[in-house]
C-alpha cells in the first residue's frame, strides 16, 4: 500500500467485513494480517492515521489497545 487512497480502501473493506460479521479467521490473526499489509510499508506521515484506524478495528474485534500492546502508536500520533 502506497497511497492514502489505497490504504483507506483496504481499511474500509476490513471495517465493512467486521461490521457484516464476515471475519472468519481468529480476531488477532485478522488484525495482525491487516497490520502487516497496511501499516508496515506505509510512509511515516500516514502511520498515525493507520494506527488510529487499526485501534478502532481492534476494539471492534474486542482487542482493545493498552500500554502493553504490540502495536504502539507512532511518535507523532494524530488523525488525518
Amino acid at each position: 500500500m502506497e497511497t492514502l487512497a489505497e490504504i483507506r480502501i483496504a481499511l474500509d473493506a476490513a471495517s465493512d467485513r467486521l461490521a457484516r460479521g464476515l471475519v472468519r479467521q481468529p480476531a488477532q490473526e485478522f488484525l495482525d494480517d491487516l497490520w502487516t499489509r497496511v501499516y508496515t510499508g506505509a510512509s511515516v506521515d500516514l502511520q498515525p492515521y493507520i494506527w488510529s484506524r487499526l485501534v478502532e478495528l481492534g476494539a471492534g474485534l474486542m482487542l482493545p489497545a493498552d500500554q502493553n500492546s504490540r502495536f504502539q502508536p507512532p511518535a507523532s500520533h494524530y488523525r488525518l
